[in-house]
C-alpha cells in the first residue's frame, strides 16, 4: 500500500501549482508595460460624425435644468438652438426623465444677437464680459412661465451664442425693455443686477 505523502509536501505542491497559474496568467496577457504617456489636449466642441459642432439644449429634470446635445448645421446655431428647444426632448430623452417647463408657442420666438458671432460654449459665470447681447421675443408674458421655462430658454440661448453673454427678454407689448439676465454655472436664469428678474 502506498505512502500518503506528508501534509508539508501537499501544502508545497499546492503553492507551487498556484504560482505556475498566476504567472501563466500574468504572461498570457501580451501587454508589455510602457508606463504612464502624455495623452494631449482634451477634445474640444463635441464634433459629430459631419465634423460640425453640437447645440446644447436645456431641458428639466426633478434637480434642475439638464443640457443635452444636438447635432448643428451650418448656418445660425442660435435658431437652430431655439428651434430644438421648442421641439422638446425626444422619446428616449423623456424616458431618461427629462421635461420641458415650456407651455406651446402660439407666436413664434424671435432670437437674435449682436455683440460677437455665435459659436463656441457657454462660459456659465454671472460676471462674464464677453459683450454679446442675445435678444429673445419670447411669445410668452414671462410672469406666466415658471422659473425653470426661463433657465431653459436664457441658458439655451446663451450656450448657443457662446461666452457669457446677457440675455435680453422681451414679452409681447414691451416697448423696449427687457429682463437682463444669463445662466449661470447651475444651469439657471439669474438677473445681472439684483432685482433685474422677478
Amino acid at each position: 500500500m502506498p505512502r500518503k505523502p506528508p501534509q508539508a509536501t501537499l501544502v508545497t505542491r499546492c503553492r507551487v501549482a498556484m504560482a505556475l497559474l498566476v504567472a501563466m496568467a500574468l504572461a498570457g496577457c501580451g501587454i508589455a508595460d510602457t508606463g504612464a504617456s502624455p495623452a494631449g489636449e482634451p477634445v474640444r466642441g463635441g464634433l459629430t460624425a459631419d465634423g460640425g459642432t453640437l447645440l446644447k439644449v436645456y431641458f428639466v429634470t426633478p434637480e434642475g435644468t439638464w443640457p443635452v446635445s444636438r447635432p448643428a448645421r451650418a448656418g445660425d446655431r442660435l435658431r437652430q438652438a431655439m428651434d430644438a428647444l421648442l421641439a422638446g426632448p425626444t422619446a428616449d430623452e423623456r424616458a431618461r426623465g427629462l421635461a420641458t417647463e415650456l407651455p406651446a408657442a402660439r407666436k413664434p420666438l424671435q432670437a437674435t444677437m449682436s455683440g460677437g458671432t455665435s459659436g463656441g460654449t457657454s462660459g456659465g459665470t454671472s460676471g462674464g464680459t464677453s459683450g454679446k447681447r442675445v435678444r429673445l421675443h419670447v411669445p410668452w408674458l414671462v410672469r406666466d412661465l415658471r422659473h425653470m421655462a426661463v433657465s431653459q430658454l436664457v441658458c439655451t440661448a446663451a450656450a448657443a451664442a457662446g461666452g457669457d453673454p446677457i440675455v435680453e427678454v422681451y414679452e409681447p407689448g414691451m416697448k423696449g425693455d427687457f429682463w437682463p439676465v444669463r445662466c449661470d454655472a447651475t444651469g439657471a436664469a439669474v438677473p445681472v443686477e439684483q432685482g433685474g428678474f422677478g
